[in-house]
């Protein structure tokens, strides 16, 4: 008898640890889903200042020059790679609503 209550009860907390893991896991997820968007919008932020100093420092130094341009073409290059940031953020935030709801 006393054997019989022991395993059910073994049985009970076996099924609510198991019940524990699979939310831990499903928290898990959700945060390494934030984890992933919040390093995104870190990234777009980088990008955004990169292209505000490199367009400031191409407007110091002057219109025709060497210097100038290298500036331009950075800006260029970081205002790629802010719009395909901007592009899987949007992407993302979909899916990320679409999950914790």
């Amino acid at each position: 008898m006393l054997a019989e209550i022991i395993s059910i009860i073994a049985v009970l907390v076996a099924g609510l640890s198991a019940l524990y893991a699979r939310w831990a896991v499903n928290e898990a997820k959700k945060a390494n889903e934030l984890n992933r968007f919040e390093a995104l919008l870190g990234l777009k932020s980088s990008y955004l200042n990169e292209m505000d100093t490199q367009i400031r420092l191409a407007k110091d130094w002057g219109e025709n020059d060497s210097y100038a341009q290298a500036c331009r073409d950075k800006f260029t290059k970081a205002d790629t790679k802010y719009r395909e940031i901007c592009k899987e953020l949007d992407a993302y935030y979909f899916q990320l609503v679409k999950t914790t709801n």
